[in-house]
């Protein structure tokens, strides 16, 4: 399958898809055996070099991950979430109880206990943290994800999340189409969320509505810091559900795609 709005716009990336299933795939690049690891840096080179990149249950480490895939929450009881809400706010100096997390941070390496030490700062105290936390979006179904380049996409099969990486005037473009048949301009959602969770869970959700919203990604700094090898610092993620795909792709053929506007940018 090819894409009409990436073809419209000569976009040097075009869309990627996310697929779920219980099938562990035979070709495909992922992390090692009991590995894990930042799933962001092999999405970006099924973006950037089309290749086919998988995970699964067995390389969760982080709750981050284990939610944004739909693997439940990641988190087993209240003293996980409160180190999570502690790590994403501002790490020792916003836990509860900072003797207990300092102790916690002792067997890790030294860059990454530093990080826990500093926090991530994606919220500004605990409280919030941790309202964010038991607020997202929660799934429990298969046991891998599959990212694949639209155009490997196999007749009959259905994506959970498609995934457009845009440059300022691609996003323009397609924040444009995203608008155009709506009737309010609450078009685009920004949740504070970790990248692979603006791919995936917070998608999943919108797949449920009856208007679903395309989500703007990546705004946590950790998942881009694993990207920008591999993808310029100036690209966005904009992922939404495949009917919401289907949409764009139908209006986009009557859209600024066929005006003389875009051809100043090129």
């Amino acid at each position: 399958m090819q894409s009409n709005i990436s073809q419209k716009l000569d976009m040097k990336f075009p869309p990627i898809v996310m697929i779920k299933t219980n099938t562990k795939p035979k070709e495909a690049i992922g992390p090692k055996t009991n590995k894990g690891g930042c799933v962001m840096s092999f999405v970006a080179q099924t973006i950037a070099k089309r290749k086919i990149s998988y995970f699964g249950r067995e390389h969760i480490t982080c709750g981050g991950i284990a939610s944004g895939f739909g693997w439940g929450s990641g988190l087993a009881n209240e003293d996980a979430i409160d180190f999570q809400a502690s790590f994403l706010s501002c790490g020792v100096d916003s836990a509860p109880n900072k003797e207990e997390y300092l102790d916690k941070l002792s067997n890790l390496a030294k860059p990454t206990r530093e990080m826990f030490r500093h926090g991530e700062r994606i919220f500004s105290d605990f409280d919030t943290a941790k309202e964010n936390i038991k607020n997202r979006p929660i799934y429990d179904s298969e046991d891998y994800v599959i990212f694949k380049g639209i155009e490997d996409l196999n007749e009959g099969e259905i994506p959970q999340s498609v995934i457009f990486t845009a440059n300022p005037i691609e996003l323009t473009a397609l924040i444009q189409i995203n608008s155009s048949f709506r009737d309010n301009n609450a078009c685009i959602l920004t949740p504070q969320a970790s990248a692979c969770q603006a791919i995936g869970n917070f998608v999943f959700r919108e797949a449920e509505s009856d208007n679903p919203h395309p989500i703007l990604g990546p705004i946590d700094f950790a998942g881009r810091s694993k990207m920008k090898h591999f993808i310029p610092n100036k690209y966005m993620m904009m992922s939404m559900p495949w009917k919401l795909f289907l949409k764009l792709e139908e209006v986009s053929e009557n859209s600024v795609l066929e005006t003389d506007f875009l051809k100043k940018f090129k």
